[in-house]
């Protein structure tokens, strides 16, 4: 594909964060308003293990499902076949749909090329074991002797399993109950025309950039390599060569792409309102976040409890085409629980009742029946 003409697509900051919300799913809803329609729209949900309100994924997807619920959703990505969707280490470890396995050939490529990749005799193993006895957890596929893992302290089994994971040699499709993975051979869940590393690389990026400027709608050249999790220098000379448009926003004083299919008028705001989770594509970029919103995201679940400002698991509360205010959310015992709740500073009059919009949408969401109260 020939390279892009100079002439831009200006659009203001206002149309910039409503394309982004559109293109994200979250409203205007998506034309199929389904767990296999939101992920063929962001291509990459990202994976979490915390779980004090929902999993990561479960709120990327009931915010963009008014009437799911989290376990609707496992039950259309765990039960039902055949699977729509894999793990894989894509922007963070992720859902990926099947479809796309093909594209993430270049990632398979370097995982192979790396030193922690096992050695012959360490895949035949695992890979015997697997073909044996079907299906395996990371658990039952380490030898005997070898120390567990903890966090990112990877024991040489877990190490041998990721690498073979990001290599393609094993597959992952379903979790147990337990929430542990379930490792497997790649054709038993890959059609012959998708289980293939055919493409090159610049063919599987170009076409990759090209979906996370759909899923995102209106980006710079490091929005869309954080996106994927390459080098920004990738994007550059690859960008020019893809489908994306070249686009201003006043205030980004860098390259900036939007999808054809996204430049439309996404109408004006609705009067809904919805919690993220905080590891949502919408805002998962923190400089993207601020350029967008001006809205400072951070997790902080991982710091400890006297630095936090917001609390534990903040979801950032999105009404109209905002980020208005942010509440730190639990569910337990039955009941979703809020521990704090923050507006902006320039949150509008009604932020109390869009608060209350969006708790009991969240209540329905993680199967609670009763609605919290917030300070």
């Amino acid at each position: 594909m020939n390279p892009h003409p100079p002439t831009a697509i200006d659009l203001s900051l206002a149309e910039a964060r409503r394309l982004a919300i559109a293109a994200s799913g979250i409203h205007p809803p998506l034309p199929q308003p389904t767990v296999e329609g939101v992920l063929g729209r962001l291509r990459i949900i990202q994976l979490d293990s915390i779980n004090v309100l929902a999993r990561a994924h479960q709120l990327t997807f009931t915010s963009r499902l008014p009437h799911a619920t989290t376990a609707a959703v496992d039950a259309d990505l765990q039960v039902a076949p055949p699977p729509v969707a894999f793990e894989y280490p894509a922007h963070a470890h992720a859902l990926v749909p099947l479809n796309d396995w093909p594209l993430w050939a270049f990632r398979r490529r370097a995982a192979r090329r790396r030193p922690e990749y096992p050695n012959r005799a360490e895949r035949d193993r695992i890979l015997s074991l697997i073909r044996e006895h079907g299906p395996l957890t990371q658990r039952e596929l380490r030898q005997p002797g070898d120390r567990a893992s903890s966090g990112w302290a990877w024991g040489p089994g877990k190490q041998a399993v990721e690498f073979m994971l990001w290599a393609g040699d094993l597959i992952c499709v379903r979790r147990t109950p337990r929430w542990e993975r379930l490792l497997d051979l790649p054709e038993r869940h890959l059609p012959p025309r998708l289980h293939t590393d055919a493409q090159s690389d610049d063919e599987c990026l170009t076409a990759l950039l090209t979906h996370a400027g759909r899923a995102l709608g209106i980006a710079t050249t490091s929005d869309l390599a954080d996106y994927l999790r390459i080098p920004t220098r990738a994007a550059t000379r690859l960008l020019p060569h893809s489908p994306l448009l070249p686009a201003t926003v006043p205030g980004w004083n860098r390259a900036t792409w939007t999808h054809p299919d996204a430049v439309t008028d996404p109408g004006k705001p609705d009067g809904s309102a919805v919690f993220l989770g905080p590891f949502d594509n919408l805002i998962w970029y923190r400089p993207r976040t601020q350029r967008l919103f001006g809205f400072t995201h951070a997790l902080e679940a991982y710091k400890p409890a006297r630095q936090r400002v917001h609390g534990y698991y903040v979801c950032p509360l999105l009404a109209h085409d905002q980020l208005i205010a942010r509440a730190d959310l639990a569910y337990t015992e039955g009941t979703l629980t809020t521990h704090l709740t923050t507006t902006e500073p320039d949150a509008p009059p009604e932020t109390h009742h869009l608060l209350r919009v969006a708790y009991a949408h969240m209540t329905t969401a993680v199967d609670t029946w009763s609605t919290p109260e917030f300070q």
